[in-house]
């Protein structure tokens, strides 16, 4: 009886598991990490979810096209850890992302950089940490300067 009970268990937690094991997938599969590809367009959505956020946006082609495209992010918890929140990007809002675009050339990249309309950016949550370090560096050795 124990064992039948523990089956019971076990058998859901598993199957659980592996549908979420499934949703997420590495990296150097689907994205090509020596390439960068730009595109500018109009954001219709974003998502602050995990695994990843994502945002979706129209770009219109060299031939008037409008292409819809989609923009891979770390997950909401990295990104929150620096500051980002579910309005960090709106709808409606004109960009210009540079990311890793994938190996099959769809219309599809992993973010690496966000411009907005009037020139500020938004990085990936590692370079923004990385700034951050080096700014309150520099305000050390501003603050020790100045106490000497």
């Amino acid at each position: 009886m124990r064992l039948l009970r523990a089956w019971l268990f076990v058998v859901p937690v598993l199957a659980l598991s592996v549908a979420g094991a499934s949703s997420h997938h590495a990296f150097s599969p689907v994205y090509d990490e020596k390439r960068l590809i730009t595109v500018a367009g109009v954001v219709t959505q974003f998502r602050f979810v995990n695994p990843h956020a994502m945002m979706f946006m129209d770009v219109t082609d060299e031939a008037g096209k409008v292409v819809k495209w989609v923009v891979e992010f770390a997950g909401r918890l990295n990104l929150s850890e620096v500051g980002w929140t579910a309005e960090s990007i709106k709808a409606g809002e004109r960009v210009t992302v540079t990311g890793n675009p994938t190996h099959t050339g769809s219309q599809r990249m992993f973010f690496r950089r966000l411009v907005r309309a009037d020139g500020t950016e938004l990085l990936p949550a590692g370079p923004q940490r990385l700034k951050g370090i080096e700014e309150e560096r520099r305000q050390r050795a501003r603050q020790r300067n100045q106490q000497k």
